[in-house]
């Protein structure tokens, strides 16, 4: 697998930096600050447990806002994203010197935060060098779909760069978002698993499994790992 791929499509938030504890829990206020500036009314304590259960139970802080008190996804997903600051990730200082040697592949951004965040957080965690601006995807660039229930993401990032799914793999650190990349779109994927239990029953659509971005890295060049 490694010989033929020439393009490889990243998720962002938790896989080229990894989340801390206080980075979700800035997720999740800043998540509250708009539902409760929306027309939510709840006490923030209340609303603040939604939000810690829609991150645990989803991956999404926003989701029983959206399903339960109608707030509309998409303006949610684009305001929460505006109100975040880039500097609450603490970037991975390995990341960058390591793909360094990976210049000769195209490196693509899919991520379902929105492009401006993308941008953002690339720069920040100095990373933006590595991909162009034009393939850098937002979930404004295929239509909020959610990657665990659709493969209109990644087959955006195909016809977009011109790629084969043979010679692309996508990096994911939730595993849901890589079964449609495999089966409707059949691209080579790698599951992120950050060292959480996996059961090897849900592992039939990864083709890859490592610890993290440096080590997925350190894989293509045969570095060993420390």
């Amino acid at each position: 697998m490694k010989d033929k791929i020439k393009t490889l499509v990243w998720d962002l938030d938790n896989t080229l930096y990894k989340f801390y504890p206080e980075q979700v829990d800035a997720w999740n206020r800043a998540t509250v600050d708009y539902a409760l500036q929306n027309g939510v009314t709840l006490p923030y304590d209340e609303a603040l447990k939604l939000a810690e259960d829609g991150w645990l139970s989803h991956r999404n802080s926003g989701h029983h806002f959206t399903h339960t008190h109608g707030l509309c996804s998409r303006q949610m997903h684009i305001g929460v994203n505006n109100h975040l600051s880039e500097k609450m990730v603490t970037a991975c200082l390995e990341t960058p010197e390591l793909m360094k040697a990976m210049r000769e592949y195209r490196h693509v951004i899919l991520t379902f935060a929105v492009r401006d965040w993308a941008k953002r957080v690339l720069e920040h965690t100095k990373l933006a060098e590595f991909f162009e601006p034009d393939y850098i995807l937002g979930a404004e660039d295929y239509n909020f779909e959610d990657k665990a229930h659709s493969a209109r993401g990644i087959l955006t990032a195909l016809e977009l760069t011109g790629a084969t799914p043979d010679e692309v793999l996508f990096v994911e650190d939730t595993l849901p978002n890589l079964k449609p990349a495999k089966e409707e779109a059949g691209v080579n994927t790698a599951y992120l698993h950050h060292s959480r239990p996996m059961n090897d029953n849900d592992m039939g659509f990864v083709d890859l499994k490592v610890q993290d971005t440096p080590e997925l890295l350190k894989w293509f060049k045969e570095i060993p790992s420390t």
